[in-house]
């Protein structure tokens, strides 16, 4: 076995390629240069609230992490000549500085995946990135794409917008891995790029939400355990995104706070594969199937009644929930659905179809700045809840009151298009009279299979039509009724 100290330190490479934004070459040359010119320019270390250098932002995974973390691991020699020294699946990373990759040798040499560099901050493409992620594929692997985040530059969603304009969204294709959120240090001055522990983990939970509502999965993580707790303060909430823990030794060490287990490990920045080395904790069957299902999306989601449903509800975008202050992402299954949120859940379950919200609104307790306000008149331009007449003959909708079972019913009903269905002459439910106003619809819904209601103990069936609608079960109608009824 031959072994190589990283040859990150190599001067610009001068062979043709596209324009790009950003030093070309080796991860190591772009930190160097931009030294050197700060040093020659005697301004020291950029500051923090500086936007990055015009040209310079073409960072690749990892590209800081020798400035920073000088610990003797960090600097081993790596193998070159063999991709089962780590137990794993091997895979690789690759940025515009491995220019065109031999995709065919690397896989032939035994990577099973690999990460490509899509973009950077709002301002850098990689050039190569559309290339290099077919070629990935076409040689058999299972492709990613990363983005290098620089936090202090623009707000998480901007960043997570600009990144999908790659076209690498996930999909359930069982070839695409999920989004990969660099998060590392700045390039450009202090390493938390100026900002506090707060200010990162809504930074972070942002670029996350975005990603979660326009392709249903959360992003994985790349940081290092230093990065993370230093610039997050220890957040402990993001431990059910899976992690790309970056550490150059024999082992990956000690986790970042919130993680118990490392689903990506990036060994070594040179080795048998072009770019970066890292593996898999896992099989290669469990690889495949980390490329296929969205994963975990709620923290206080695991294992209940109606898990599949809400991770569903999740996975489509209609709830993104809510971040705590340690940036876990939270569904809250037990509070009741307000009449608002449910406006926005049928909509989005819709497909967030086009309308133009009214200039003036329809009901007196809605204003137009309310967050919810294009949702609810839509819902009401669809007839689907008209809300109440008052005595002095306004309108309301009443948009913090809990939506009760027995109007669910109604809603989905009209969702639906209000089907032809002939109730049944007696009812189901012994809490249902046949002269209860929704009566059509509790029944339409339960012949739909979308609510059977409760089995009490004497053998009766009740319905409950009064209790609010809590978010677990509010998913679970709304995976129904997409069953049935959806694309439809």
């Amino acid at each position: 076995m031959k072994f190589s100290l990283s040859s990150r330190s190599g001067l610009p490479k001068t062979s043709a390629k596209p324009p790009i934004r950003g030093f070309p070459g080796t991860k190591a040359t772009a930190a160097i240069l931009t030294t050197m010119v700060l040093a020659a320019l005697g301004t020291g270390t950029a500051s923090a609230a500086e936007e990055p250098p015009a040209g310079q932002n073409d960072h690749a995974m990892g590209s800081t992490i020798r400035d920073h973390e000088s610990a003797g691991p960090l600097f081993s020699i790596q193998a070159t000549e063999s991709a089962s020294s780590v137990p794993g699946v091997p895979g690789m990373d690759v940025s515009s500085h491995q220019e065109v990759v031999d995709w065919t040798k690397a896989a032939a040499n035994g990577a099973k995946f690999a990460y490509v560099k899509a973009s950077e901050g709002t301002e850098y493409s990689n050039p190569y990135f559309a290339d290099q992620y077919a070629g990935a594929a076409s040689a058999g692997m299972l492709r990613g794409a990363y983005h290098f985040a620089l936090p202090n530059a623009s707000s998480g969603a901007a960043q997570a917008t600009y990144f999908l304009q790659s076209g690498a969204a996930w999909t359930p294709d069982g070839e695409t891995l999920p989004a990969l959120l660099d998060l590392e240090y700045n390039p450009y001055g202090s390493p938390c790029y100026g900002m506090t522990a707060s200010e990162m983990v809504s930074w972070i939970s942002d670029f996350a939400t975005t990603m979660l509502s326009r392709t249903g999965r959360l992003p994985a993580i790349y940081t290092t355990t230093d990065w993370w707790n230093t610039c997050t303060g220890k957040a402990s909430g993001f431990g059910y995104h899976p992690l790309h823990i970056a550490r150059w030794a024999s082992t990956p060490g000690v986790l970042p706070a919130g993680w118990k287990a490392y689903t990506l490990w990036q060994h070594a920045d040179s080795g048998v594969f072009p770019g970066d080395q890292n593996v898999f904790n896992g099989t290669a069957e469990q690889l495949s199937a980390f490329a296929s299902k969205p994963g975990r999306i709620f923290s206080d989601i695991s294992g209940g009644l109606f898990t599949a449903e809400v991770n569903w509800l999740g996975s489509r975008g209609i709830s993104t929930g809510w971040t705590e202050s340690n940036g876990a992402r939270t569904y809250r299954p037990l509070a009741p659905v307000a009449r608002d949120a449910m406006a926005a859940f049928l909509y989005r379950l819709e497909g967030s179809p086009e309308f133009n919200a009214p200039a003036k609104s329809p009901f007196t307790d809605v204003a137009t700045t309310n967050p919810f306000y294009k949702q609810i008149t839509w819902l009401a331009s669809q007839g689907i809840s008209t809300g109440w007449i008052e005595l002095d003959g306004t309108g309301t909708y009443r948009p913090l009151a809990p939506v009760a079972r027995d109007a669910m019913a109604a809603f989905m009903y009209r969702l639906a298009g209000s089907p032809e269905f002939n109730a049944p002459a007696e009812s189901p439910f012994t809490d249902v009279a046949t002269t209860n106003p929704f009566y059509k619809q509790i029944t339409w819904l339960a012949s739909s299979g979308i609510s059977s209601g409760w089995a009490e103990a004497d053998g009766t069936k009740t319905y409950r039509p009064f209790e609010p609608v809590a978010r677990d079960a509010m998913a679970a109608f709304m995976s129904r009724y997409d069953d049935k009824f959806g694309d439809q």
